[in-house]
């Protein structure tokens, strides 16, 4: 199953992120949103015997309340580590702060750092590039 998490606080953003990932041709069913970072975490935890059903690929916010982006990517670490668990994250944000860009682009493990909106031809290429 290739599912794909969106991590973000704002409820119009990841209603309409779920509408592009249907038409660029993901189901419905594989389509996981989260209001925060600790939401994720939790269902990560739940799922911790079975990775197979965690998301492959995950839009991450980097603001928001109670866990945000920046926690969250720390606390994936530890998980990665002890599960085997490699999604590729997406950090889509609408800080145009130069510190968070460099900061991301650090993270070896982040594929890219995308401003909002999400639009049908980043995700287009997106889900065309994960081999």
């Amino acid at each position: 199953m290739n599912t794909t998490a969106v991590i973000d606080d704002n409820l119009v953003f990841r209603k309409m992120t779920k509408i592009l990932l249907k038409q660029t041709g993901i189901q419905e069913e594989n389509i996981l949103l989260f209001s925060n970072g600790k939401e994720m975490y939790d269902f990560m935890q739940q799922h911790s015997n079975n990775t197979a059903v965690l998301p492959q690929i995950i839009f991450l916010d980097l603001n928001m309340p109670i866990m945000d982006g920046w926690d969250f990517l720390n606390a994936l670490q530890d998980f990665k580590k002890e599960h085997h668990y490699s999604p590729k994250i997406y950090i889509v944000t609408s800080s145009v702060d130069q510190k968070d860009y460099h900061s991301v682009i650090k993270i070896t493990t982040i594929e890219d750092y995308i401003i909002k909106p999400l639009n049908n031809q980043t995700l287009i290429k997106i889900f065309n590039d994960k081999t």
